[in-house]
């Protein structure tokens, strides 16, 4: 039997492996022949990549990918071969990924995926595959990294401790698909995993590091001796916990994305991040830089409580406390979230659908409450060019050279490389931005 994994990608994806397709590859028995095929590496042609000859396709799906994965999947349906989908768009769209494919996983693989593929063999695939619940993620199989090719990917392994948010913030596609309880992975188990890779720099894919009171002092300490570098995404939650930074810095992490999300009291309380205290916010940032740690922050526009100063307040905020980056997003209503249930409740999407159509990127796909789609589209844009204007820059600049030797190095490459996205693609519209940097990089 020969199983074909498939990785659809959208412009922006990050040239990162994907956890999904290792663990799959971990959970399926050693008699199957596994290809993998990634549009992050090379795109994938329908033509010529897709022989027909494999028995099972399984693409991991995305709401961003979800186009790119149905014109793969018609094409190996085309040719006879069956096709499963799983990943976090299906999920909250299930009938729609049946539409173009023969099966669908939803929600997560462990426990599912030895079902599909036994079913596969004995020609019985089901349509939809669920559980009943969530599978236990102590000890969970370490994913098989070996159908990854040497080169096409950042030089970082992502690794997962935890599955899971307890929060409710209106917008998260997490907790639809994690669930609301959170799953610790032993951390001796992590730690294990990490020493086989045999690689000192290292993404945490959890959805919060941090927050894990003394779970996540504990995995710290396992990783220690490692002498790891290492990078992730924490909430404001346990970073006012002066040990847990303690020992976050001491394992090794030299940077962090945070979901600050707005500097607009209301809008938190509104979307139910109400974690989240922008009174606090200049501190927070203060103790990561006093520990080493650098910040990429992360903003959202387009909430309820929003008006025309949100754009400038923002910006103004992420220059003076000294951020080593930021993104900017507009609020988008991804399917299986409340965020989606209530904008369409409300009448208030452009497209029920939006996800299937030709979208100019950052421009929203529903009517904001106290200004124009036009209006916010354009204040992004303006967040964009405060932020990383040359004088944001340079005000920035001599906290990143007190911060690690890390930020001292990389802050004016990435500052300069952020700006030339910013006016090339956020304000210039070029979507294959990205495609076009690669390609300059690869001409002789």
């Amino acid at each position: 039997m020969r199983i074909d994994l498939v990785c659809p990608a959208a412009e922006d994806s990050a040239n990162v492996r994907s956890l999904a397709m290792a663990t799959l590859a971990a959970l399926t028995p050693d008699d199957v022949e596994l290809s993998l095929l990634d549009d992050i590496v090379r795109k994938i042609d329908p033509v010529t990549d897709i022989d027909g000859r494999a028995d099972l396709a399984a693409l991991t799906v995305s709401t961003k990918t979800a186009v790119r994965a149905y014109e793969l999947a018609a094409a190996y349906r085309q040719r006879g071969v069956k096709v499963v989908m799983g990943g976090i768009h299906p999920t909250a769209m299930p009938d729609e990924a049946l539409e173009h494919a023969d099966c669908v996983v939803v929600g997560e693989a462990e426990g599912l995926w030895e079902q599909v593929v036994a079913d596969a063999r004995a020609g019985t695939l089901q349509r939809i595959y669920r559980h009943a619940t969530l599978p236990e993620y102590r000890t969970p199989p370490w994913p098989k990294r070996s159908i990854f090719p040497t080169r096409g990917y950042v030089p970082v392994h992502s690794i997962q401790a935890s599955r899971g948010c307890p929060f409710t913030c209106e917008f998260c596609s997490v907790a639809p698909f994690f669930g609301r309880k959170t799953r610790l992975r032993d951390p001796k188990d992590v730690a294990g995993e990490i020493r086989s890779l045999g690689r000192r720099w290292i993404m945490f894919a959890d959805d919060n590091i941090i927050g894990h009171g003394e779970h996540s002092r504990a995995l710290f300490r396992e990783l220690m001796p490692l002498k790891l570098t290492w990078f992730g995404q924490a909430s404001l939650q346990g970073m006012q916990d002066s040990d847990t930074l303690r020992l976050m810095a001491a394992s090794g992490c030299r940077a962090v994305f945070v979901g600050f999300e707005t500097v607009n009291r209301a809008s938190l309380e509104a979307c139910g991040k109400r974690q989240n205290h922008p009174q606090q916010y200049f501190e927070i940032v203060k103790r990561l830089h006093d520990h080493g740690i650098a910040v990429w922050a992360a903003f959202v526009f387009g909430f309820d409580e929003d008006t025309l100063e949100v754009f400038e307040t923002t910006a103004d905020f992420a220059t003076k406390s000294g951020v080593f980056m930021a993104s900017f997003s507009v609020l988008t209503p991804y399917p299986g979230t409340p965020l989606y249930a209530r904008l369409k409740e409300e009448g208030r999407l452009l497209d029920e659908r939006w996800w299937l159509r030709e979208q100019r990127d950052g421009f929203p796909v529903f009517r904001p409450k106290q200004m124009s789609p036009e209006q916010l589209f354009e204040g992004w844009q303006q967040a964009w060019k405060l932020f990383y204007s040359g004088s944001s820059i340079m005000r920035r600049l001599p906290r990143a050279l007190r911060t690690s030797w890390i930020t001292l190095g990389a802050f004016l490459p990435i500052n300069l490389f952020q700006r030339r996205l910013t006016y090339q693609k956020i304000v210039g519209g070029n979507k294959f931005f990205n495609r076009d940097r690669h390609a300059k990089r690869a001409e002789p």
